[in-house]
């Protein structure tokens, strides 16, 4: 944030701190209030009181709060209002609700003690995606009108190969491998023509959410912080929202939501377990998950028979044994 190019109070966006102890709430109010314009509140009844009555940009968000508490808030807020963006910020974090706020679209996951310039890059990046993702709009309508008339499918593809290849080369390549895996192990199933096509279509779409994020994030040549990687892990739930208003089948927007989902239902942002996830989804998964281990995402890559064996091994842990099984004979 450069105080030189501070806004005027008008064009300030609003943000709501919920946050019931003074000590944490005055340090937000200290680090924000140059930049934005800040409403306070010690409880969720009042924080619900306030989105009620004016428009709000951003919301930082305690998970421990008198009464109603900050995840049953957050769930209400999303209840009422999808688009408004939400950043926790608490001192009694878990996995199990730092998964909970990620499941619910939250744009970051902070632990108290917060660091300042932490916090002012949480804040500044989570509008930045919130621009990004207004700019993508137009661009998505017109992908999305074209698969519908499906006049020309394949130059719908491009158009999104497009989008993919201007927010990073290495993203367009990730997707049109994963689309190569997926639609191979496709081929071996029992699938309509329509599932096939969805299959396509999901795997380039897979990673769509990604667009909203800083670009630094999705560069796989930059190391990532911790709270970089909890950011990472919302573009399933990023990709769902932007897609959620065309005219794409349920489907897709199942594979876009649920591609990280693991069988034992140690996966995000669900944690869904086994034939609850989407079928469509968990053939994307797959191949999402074997193209990151060959290519070498976060690890060394490996070569094709070791990632081979290693699918096999997943079987009944991260990847539908069927899948897993019928995956390991296809891929040479």
């Amino acid at each position: 944030m450069d105080p030189t190019k501070q806004p005027t109070s008008s064009q300030q966006p609003s943000i709501l701190i919920v946050e019931d102890e003074e000590g944490p709430r005055e340090s937000i109010k200290m680090v924000l209030s140059p930049y934005f314009n800040l409403i306070t509140v010690d409880s969720a009844e009042v924080a619900l009181e306030v989105l009620k009555r004016r428009p709000i940009d951003l919301i930082t968000l305690d998970l421990k709060l008198p009464g109603q508490q900050g995840i049953d808030l957050l769930q209400t807020i999303r209840q009422q209002d999808r688009d408004i963006e939400v950043i926790i910020i608490t001192g009694y974090g878990t996995l199990q609700s730092a998964m909970e706020a990620i499941r619910h679209g939250v744009a970051a996951y902070i632990l108290k003690p917060f660091n300042v310039s932490e916090l002012l890059a949480v804040v500044d990046q989570t509008f930045e995606r919130r621009r990004r993702m207004t700019s993508l709009q137009g661009s998505l309508q017109a992908f999305g009108n074209l698969w519908a008339g499906e006049t020309n499918p394949q130059a719908a593809i491009k158009n999104i190969e497009t989008l993919l290849e201007a927010k990073s080369p290495e993203l367009a390549q990730h997707a049109h491998r994963v689309n190569f895996y997926a639609s191979l192990l496709a081929e071996h199933l029992q699938l309509s023509l329509e599932e096939k096509e969805n299959i396509q279509l999901g795997s380039y779409l897979h990673d769509i959410g990604k667009l909203s994020l800083h670009d630094r994030l999705v560069s796989a040549h930059v190391p990532q912080s911790e709270q970089n990687q909890e950011l990472i892990k919302c573009h399933p739930v990023m990709g769902e929202k932007m897609i959620q208003a065309l005219p794409f089948p349920q489907s897709v927007t199942q594979i876009l939501r649920s591609h990280h989902e693991r069988y034992d239902g140690t996966g995000f942002p669900d944690g869904l377990v086994g034939e609850d996830i989407p079928f469509l989804a968990r053939v994307v998964g797959l191949a999402n998950q074997f193209d990151h281990l060959v290519v070498g995402q976060n690890e060394p890559p490996i070569p094709i028979p070791e990632a081979r064996e290693y699918i096999r091994r997943e079987a009944g842990k991260g990847i539908d044994p069927a899948l897993a099984d019928l995956f390991a004979k296809v891929v040479w």
